[in-house]
């Protein structure tokens, strides 16, 4: 950040970008605080984590649902748990309390099954 007024403004692309990649843009301010800031597009990299994040999160409930449909119900406390799946967390908490077990079958996460209490 500049400390004062910017005075000068420009922007530039940064060079060696592969072919296919999206432009690296740069912003040059100058200000009247005599600093010259070169300001980078982080954008690419902010929407490419944001997409991790999302893949992971639907790998993590679709492990969850595995592990429920095998009756794995401590890996799958543990796991609705980390997801805070309270519902889920809390069906698969009260079944390992009563000792009650699903015949394996479809699990939709966040879904009561009947005949589990």
């Amino acid at each position: 950040m500049h400390d004062d007024k910017i005075w000068a403004l420009d922007f530039s692309e940064r060079h060696g970008v592969q072919e296919g990649e999206r432009p690296n843009l740069l912003m040059i301010t100058g200000g009247s605080d005599s600093k010259i800031k070169v300001w980078h597009d982080s954008t690419a990299k902010e929407e490419l984590k944001q997409k991790e994040e999302k893949l992971e999160l639907i790998q993590d409930e679709q492990q969850l649902s595995k592990l429920l449909r095998e009756n794995d119900l401590v890996k799958a406390a543990l796991l609705a748990f980390k997801l805070n799946k309270l519902r889920d967390f809390f069906h698969v908490m009260n079944r390992l309390v009563s000792g009650k077990l699903v015949p394996p079958r479809a699990f939709i996460p966040g879904l009561m099954l009947p005949g589990v209490a």
